[in-house]
């Protein structure tokens, strides 16, 4: 075999290493309870959150954040102070949720849902640490 043809196999072969990497640090698994955080601060003010696995746990919510086709899926959502937000992944990829830069669930993986309780108005950015692509909005008036 040629030096050239060992230099590409073994160039194809780190590609395709790194590809697994990365589809790993996406990829699936089974539901796993996230890092419960009994209390979160924003700069809009202090709101609280529970974490589940299950979204059936959460039936208190009147809003809900998907996390489907590395969005958040509605992209807007606007409650009352003292409702709640349920944020939920139902895709394979691991996705976190910031508040206003503030991770409250640790890594979400599909089938995992966190209730966010928001305790004071103003506007509330989240994000994934993960995907940067990944935004929404709730708006607690």
């Amino acid at each position: 075999m040629s030096l050239r043809n060992r230099i590409t196999r073994i160039t194809l072969a780190a590609a395709a290493a790194g590809l697994v990497a990365v589809a790993a640090a996406c990829g699936g698994g089974t539901a796993s309870n996230p890092t419960p955080r009994s209390q979160v601060q924003t700069k809009a003010g202090a709101a609280t959150q529970s974490a589940t696995t299950g979204a059936s746990a959460h039936t208190d919510h009147v809003a809900e954040i998907d996390q489907q086709n590395l969005a958040f899926m509605p992209s807007r959502v606007a409650i009352k102070v003292g409702e709640t937000v349920l944020i939920k992944n139902s895709e394979s990829a691991i996705h976190t949720a910031n508040i206003n830069g503030k991770n409250i669930t640790g890594n979400m993986k599909k089938g995992a849902s966190t209730a966010w309780t928001a305790s004071a108005a103003g506007e509330y950015k989240v994000s994934c640490d993960y995907h940067p692509q990944m935004s929404a909005t709730i708006t607690v008036s």
